[in-house]
């Protein structure tokens, strides 16, 4: 197996794990796979989604002047709002 597809079949499993509601060591049991090797396939697969995450470009734009109003304002994915004064 090349090491791309035991990655992608590897992190299918992690996918399949969290979906499951079970404990790593039971999940792991039954797919037997020592539990050390899932660990550390859950923490690569974390990376990852770390990893493809990224930054996002911040466009700031000209408003009043008033002390008041927020010089940044971020609106994030869960409708949370973070306003910079």
């Amino acid at each position: 197996m090349q090491n791309q597809d035991k990655t992608a079949d590897m992190f299918e499993l992690v996918e399949q794990w969290q979906q499951s509601g079970k404990s790593q060591q039971q999940f792991s049991a039954e797919n037997n796979i020592k539990l050390a090797t899932f660990g550390y396939w859950v923490k690569k697969h974390r990376q990852q989604k770390v990893a493809e995450i990224g930054f996002a470009k911040v466009e700031l734009e000209q408003h009043s002047n008033s002390s008041t109003a927020a010089r940044i304002e971020i609106e994030l994915a869960d409708g949370m709002v973070v306003r910079i004064f």
